[in-house]
């Protein structure tokens, strides 16, 4: 985010919520006890809306107690990690490296107005 290459910094246009264009979400590791609220980037605690209340509800964790992994139910390895590019109607446009900041803005880049 604190890139200028950003695609949030890029394409969502200024006064609007961070997650008006592109919503990002995280799916970590741990269980969700050991997970830390307070530790989480501010990307995943966005300030919304008139108020700015935090929207709570960008960070998730698996429930290996009750369900299938879905690291590995989608293959993902663990200590790599990826990103999935979802579009709205829930096809998945990309899958990138956790590293692929440049990938993922070019991809964004293809469709995405920038907000200058």
């Amino acid at each position: 985010m604190e890139s200028a290459n950003s695609p949030v910094r890029r394409f969502t246009p200024k006064g609007a919520d961070l997650d008006s264009v592109i919503d990002v979400r995280a799916v970590f590791q741990q269980r969700h006890r050991e997970l830390k609220v307070e530790e989480l980037p501010p990307m995943l605690l966005p300030r919304k809306g008139r108020f700015g209340l935090i929207d709570y509800e960008k960070a998730f964790c698996p429930d290996l107690k009750n369900g299938p992994d879905i690291f590995v139910l989608r293959g993902v390895d663990r200590a790599k990690g990826a990103m999935v590019v979802v579009r709205p109607d829930q096809y998945v446009a990309n899958v990138l490296p956790l590293d692929a900041h440049d990938k993922l803005a070019a991809f964004f880049g293809e469709f995405l107005l920038d907000r200058h």
